[in-house]
């Protein structure tokens, strides 16, 4: 039986790894044993293994993730030998040291796949022509339905398909939240903008109604002498005569009161 720490950890790579599939890989445990997995990967783009789909396992010791595993390939590629333990920096048995217990069964894998379509010669690979590597390319589907026919509900080309959809669904709404994220960031500077905005325009509006009202005062000064002179304009002569001499007793009696007051202001000191 699996120790508990190793269990938990692969059953949670495991539901990981069916949400977020990484391009081309599927991978599942053993029904008896989580130590052992089996993976699928399509042979890297531009390399003699393209079109091509791998089958390998993984066996995992007890003391994982401390400890890595392992690796070996059960179809023919022409760069692995199948059934055979592969050297690599990944792998517990060649290079213990070099682990690095926060990898997972994701990235071991994508690093098979990445190891694969380089021309390093380990324990476990092999040398092949690119014409052979090609050929045993399209020879993979059948010899692996016909080695592995129950692994992945008995389909591994179906399996890698859906597997396929949903990293793609995976990535797009990646995407679709990035890009909420960012749009949620663009209104967020649109109403500080708004803010900033307003605030300078209600500024501009106080500072035109301080204008404008010093502006109405001179206006209404204005106003009164225009008053006073539309109004001159409108009397006849006479009127304008009268009135002069109206003026005039009035400021003739301010000058005697005034005149007054001083006299008496004189005499109380």
């Amino acid at each position: 039986m699996a120790p508990a720490l190793a269990t938990k950890r692969l059953r949670k790579e495991f539901i990981q790894l069916q949400n977020e599939p990484p391009p081309g890989i599927i991978a599942e445990p053993k029904e008896s044993n989580i130590l052992t997995w089996y993976y699928a990967i399509r042979g890297p783009v531009d390399t003699p293994y393209d079109g091509g789909i791998y089958v390998g396992k993984l066996i995992f010791p007890s003391e994982y993730p401390m400890m890595g595993p392992s690796i070996m390939m059960g179809t023919p590629s022409g760069r692995f030998q199948i059934n055979t333990k592969i050297c690599m920096s990944m792998s517990g048995d060649f290079h213990p040291e070099s682990w690095n217990p926060l990898w997972s069964v994701a990235t071991i894998i994508q690093g098979i796949q990445s190891f694969m379509a380089s021309d390093e010669l380990t324990t476990g690979g092999m040398k092949a022509s690119d014409s052979e590597r090609k050929k045993l390319a399209k020879l993979s589907h059948d010899y692996n339905r016909k080695m592995f026919p129950n692994l992945f509900n008995g389909d591994i080309e179906e399996a890698m398909k859906k597997a396929d959809e949903t990293s793609q669904k995976v990535e797009a709404e990646s995407g679709q939240q990035a890009a909420a994220e960012n749009d949620g960031g663009s209104r967020v500077a649109a109403r500080r903008a708004r803010r900033v905005a307003a605030r300078k325009a209600q500024a501009g509006e106080k500072q035109h109604d301080n204008d404008e009202h010093d502006g109405n005062e001179d206006d209404d000064d204005g106003d009164q002498e225009s008053a006073s002179k539309s109004a001159s304009e409108a009397l006849t002569p006479e009127e304008i005569e009268k009135r002069r001499k109206k003026n005039a007793k009035k400021r003739a009696k301010q000058k005697a009161k005034k005149a007054a007051s001083v006299a008496a202001d004189a005499i109380t000191e």
